[in-house]
């Protein structure tokens, strides 16, 4: 096949009797094949689609946040074709149904190239996860309740969490809960993975959590059970987080902490300026016995503390490159923290 024209009646029977929707383009994104199953997943006939580019966005896809994918910096089909490699794993998306209403859909994409190895065109192959999308779902609710952190107002502080997980459900981990009278435990933790399995283990920690909640005024202490624990659970697995404790007093500024293999802290200090907190420890689960090393410092009147997963580092921005330390750095400046 040397043009996306000759695309042969053979093929087209093929992927016709695929259960999953196809479509394919040309290098320009216009469309140039669509398959039965994908008029009967979306309603859109080929009479609708032929013929037009998909940039136009007919088919509004969006990410679970809403975000347009249709756009040529967006689109994983159009990566594809200008990259000339195929997706290294599905992507999730809704895709707008003729009738209205968002279908969930896994996506995989890939070049077509002709004899020559050029880039010819491009298909991607869709598959409907309505069912498994209820399931996740209700898994999300799970997981948003067990990491609720209900705190009473305390004047001298406030505490603010935000979570955004790279799919519906995914391994972030936090609790903040108050010791005494003056003094808080915050933890975070970054389990290995997206998805489903990283969000088991995510549970896992919480229920890890309430068992050792009594150590959580020694960070050091907490961190060593943790990790025994964890290591013990999932070890065949290679299964492991990246944490951070910190118990902070409120009435003196003072506070200590413990890292296993986490980002560092960072101190957001009145006028922009920031200080780095950093300490010795491995990821919680590759080593049965470790002992973390506790650290100290002080929050000064106005500063912020700021505990965060590499996830917020790995964020692409406007330019489409990643937010990186100074991007998170410029966002907290922006907001006044």
């Amino acid at each position: 096949m040397n043009t996306m024209e000759e695309l042969s009646e053979g093929a087209k029977s093929i992927l016709d009797s695929l259960a999953d929707g196809a479509y394919v383009t040309d290098t320009n994104r216009r469309i140039l094949f669509w398959n039965r199953a994908a008029e009967e997943m979306l309603g859109w006939n080929k009479g609708d689609v032929l013929g037009r580019c998909c940039g136009d966005n007919i088919l509004i896809h969006v990410d679970k946040d809403g975000h347009q994918l249709c756009l040529e910096e967006s689109c994983p089909l159009h990566r594809s074709i200008v990259t000339g490699r195929p997706s290294e794993e599905p992507v999730l998306l809704f895709a707008q149904h003729k009738e209205g209403g968002r279908v969930p859909v896994e996506v995989t994409v890939a070049p077509i190239l002709d004899e020559s190895g050029e880039e010819i065109g491009g298909i991607e192959l869709f598959r409907d996860m309505t069912l498994l999308m209820r399931d996740l779902m209700k898994a999300r609710m799970i997981q948003e309740h067990a990491l609720e952190c209900r705190l009473e107002d305390d004047p001298r502080v406030g505490f603010a969490t935000l979570q955004v997980s790279h799919g519906i459900v995914g391994g972030d981990f936090y609790r903040a809960v108050r010791l005494n009278a003056d003094e808080y435990a915050l933890m975070i933790a970054d389990v290995m993975g997206h998805g489903i399995a990283s969000a088991l283990y995510c549970m896992q920690m919480r229920a890890l959590w309430d068992e050792l909640e009594e150590l959580a005024g020694d960070p050091g202490a907490l961190m060593t059970a943790m990790n025994s624990r964890l290591h013990r659970l999932a070890q065949r697995d290679l299964y492991f987080a990246t944490a951070a404790v910190v118990v902070l007093n409120v009435s003196t500024g003072m506070f200590r902490y413990a890292m296993a293999g986490h980002p560092p802290i960072l101190i957001l200090c009145v006028g922009g300026g920031f200080r780095r907190l950093t300490a010795p420890g491995m990821a919680l689960g590759l080593i049965g016995s470790i002992k973390f090393e506790i650290r100290e410092g002080q929050l000064l009147e106005g500063e912020s503390l700021l505990m965060y997963t590499d996830g917020a580092l790995e964020l692409i921005d406007e330019s489409g490159c990643q937010l990186g330390m100074e991007g998170l750095l410029e966002i907290c400046r922006k907001e006044g923290l």
